[in-house]
């Protein structure tokens, strides 16, 4: 009888085949995780799409008018405007101060365009629920008791926040008057000459470059602190502020520092000549667009599935940017013509 001989793997050669299949399998892994980020960003800049279409509707309705970012429940009255939810009920006025629900109509009311990003029983908008931020975060006085109310979700919580004190207004009531934020102010022209005038796009064609002016932006309400990365089902914001707000730095990117100079708050100091500048400090930064910095409570932009921000323009399209290109207070404000522009009231 012939006998052959036998051939075995030794431990040496199983264990270089297990590190093989090992590294394989984290590409795949690897691979799998993008195209899945990749898919649910894309679906993302589909809802926006379909509220960008929502906003030029309401303007071409509208005698080319923006819709309103804010409108509190004074304003409303004086106004003598009403909102009806879409089974036709009466909306509390409460609900109706953010942009949603002017811009739901416009939608056929569907779910998925402005919550679709939440993995929620719910199925209608007229049933959305507040959803509690971990950490707490304490909402403006204005919505006090509005967040129990059905429809808030909708109202308060939208994936996509409007640049609503530069685009349509933000209007409130000072002593029986309504009156919108920021409507006029001040600031120094290319020349260093103090100029005063409108700041808020009120008009379609009161957008100067509509392909550069940020109208919506995925956002969410935050309080002081820094972010290095959220959760896919972080809570959104009805609006979204730039790095500035007036003469108040909000938010920036990098180990920016948080301090007041001369009565204006600013981000970080490198010795610029400018104490109202906006400083951008790159430190420990989480890929291109670094860490997310947030000097007052308020909302800001979001970056959901993935580092970059979805953000709609003024002539409708839709982008991903980083956080590092929505620094840049050009892209928030019509009349701004520095990336640092600085207005007082």
């Amino acid at each position: 009888m012939t006998r052959y001989p036998r051939h075995a793997f030794t431990i040496v050669e199983l264990l270089v085949v297990i590190a093989i299949i090992s590294i394989l399998l984290g590409l795949l892994a690897t691979g799998l995780g993008s195209a899945i980020m990749g898919g649910k960003k894309t679906k993302e800049l589909n809802r926006l799409k379909q509220v960008m279409t929502a906003w030029t509707l309401y303007s071409g309705q509208y005698e080319d008018k923006l819709v309103p970012g804010f409108i509190d429940m004074n304003v409303q009255g004086a106004w003598g405007v009403h909102y009806r939810n879409h089974a036709g009920q009466n909306l509390d006025p409460g609900l109706a101060q953010t942009y949603a629900w002017r811009l739901l109509p416009f939608t056929d009311y569907n779910y998925e365009v402005l919550l679709g990003y939440r993995e929620a029983d719910e199925e209608e908008v007229d049933d959305s629920i507040y959803q509690p931020q971990e950490p707490p975060v304490n909402l403006p006085g204005t919505f006090a008791g509005v967040d129990s109310l059905p429809g808030a979700g909708i109202a308060l919580q939208p994936a996509f926040g409007y640049n609503a004190y530069y685009c349509g207004g933000w209007w409130t009531t000072q002593a029986g008057v309504s009156s919108m934020a920021f409507g006029d102010g001040t600031w120094q022209d290319v020349s260093g000459a103090t100029v005063r005038g409108r700041l808020v796009a009120r008009t379609m064609g009161g957008i100067s470059k509509p392909s550069e002016f940020i109208v919506f932006s995925a956002s969410t309400y935050l309080d002081p602190g820094d972010y290095n990365s959220f959760p896919d089902l972080q809570p959104g914001a009805a609006w979204c502020v730039p790095p500035r707000l007036g003469p108040t730095a909000v938010w920036g990117i990098g180990g920016a520092i948080m301090q007041d100079v001369g009565g204006i708050t600013s981000i970080g100091s490198n010795g610029s000549s400018n104490p109202m500048a906006l400083i951008l400090e790159p430190s420990t930064p989480m890929g291109e667009a670094g860490f997310l910095q947030v000097g007052s409570t308020q909302a800001v932009p979001l970056s959901r599935f993935g580092e970059a921000v979805s953000v709609g323009m003024g002539d409708g399209s839709v982008m991903s940017s980083s956080l590092r290109e929505l620094s840049d207070i050009r892209r928030w404000i019509p009349c701004a013509h520095t990336p640092d522009f600085v207005h007082t009231p």
